[in-house]
C-alpha cells in the first residue's frame, strides 16, 4: 500500500484535513500530513494567505514541503490541497520517488518549479467547477494539461466537482461536500490501485 505526504490547505493542519487523511487511510494506505504552520490554524482563508505572506511567501511553503519530504523518504504519493499544492508540486518535480502527485482544489503551471513534468508521475486533479478560488486560472489550466481520447498523453487526469466551495472535501468548514468528499477518495483509492 502507498505511503501519502499530504499537504494541508491555507487554514492550517484542520481536524477536516485529518479526517481526508483518515478517509484515505482506510484504503489500507499510510497518510502523513505535516504542518507548515507549526500549529496555527486560521477561519479564513485569505487570513490564511496573510499568514503564508508573513511566513515569506509560497517559496517558504515549498521548501518546508521538501524537508516534510526528506524525513518521509518511504513516500511515493505527494498531495496538496489549495496553497499545499504549492508543496507538492515541488516535492513532485524535485524527488524521484514519488510516482503520483494529486492536486485538491488548486493546481500550479507543471514548469514552476522544473523545465518539464517528470514523465514517470501520474497526476490526478481535483477542482470544483464554480470554485472562485480556481475558475479563472487553475481550472483553465487543469483543462488545458487533461488528457482527452483526443490527447491521451496528456499528463493529468481531471476531476471537476459541481460546487462553488473551495475546501469542498475539509469537514471542518462550512463548504463540506460529504458525497463529494466521498467521490473525490474513491477517485484517489482508484489511482493508489
Amino acid at each position: 500500500m502507498a505511503q501519502i505526504l499530504l499537504f494541508h490547505h491555507a487554514l492550517g493542519l484542520t481536524d477536516g484535513v485529518r479526517a481526508l487523511a483518515a478517509q484515505i487511510e482506510a484504503g489500507g494506505h499510510t497518510v502523513h500530513t505535516p504542518d507548515l504552520y507549526d500549529g496555527a490554524l486560521f477561519t479564513d482563508v485569505e487570513e490564511g494567505i496573510a499568514h503564508v505572506e508573513s511566513l515569506g511567501g509560497f517559496d517558504v511553503i515549498a521548501e518546508a514541503g521538501m524537508r516534510a519530504a526528506a524525513q518521509h523518504p518511504q513516500a511515493s504519493v505527494v498531495a496538496g490541497i489549495s496553497m499545499g499544492v504549492v508543496a507538492a508540486h515541488q516535492a513532485a518535480q524535485a524527488v524521484p520517488a514519488f510516482r503520483a502527485c494529486i492536486d485538491i482544489a488548486g493546481l500550479v503551471p507543471l514548469d514552476a518549479f522544473a523545465p518539464l513534468w517528470q514523465p514517470h508521475t501520474a497526476m490526478q486533479v481535483h477542482l470544483a467547477t464554480r470554485d472562485p478560488w480556481v475558475m479563472d486560472e487553475d481550472l483553465p489550466l487543469a483543462r488545458s494539461v487533461a488528457a482527452t481520447e483526443e490527447d491521451p498523453d496528456k499528463p493529468a487526469v481531471l476531476f471537476e466537482y459541481d460546487t462553488d466551495a473551495h475546501l469542498f472535501m475539509d469537514s471542518s468548514t462550512d463548504g463540506h461536500g460529504p458525497a463529494l468528499t466521498e467521490v473525490l477518495v474513491r477517485r484517489i483509492h482508484e489511482l493508489l490501485a
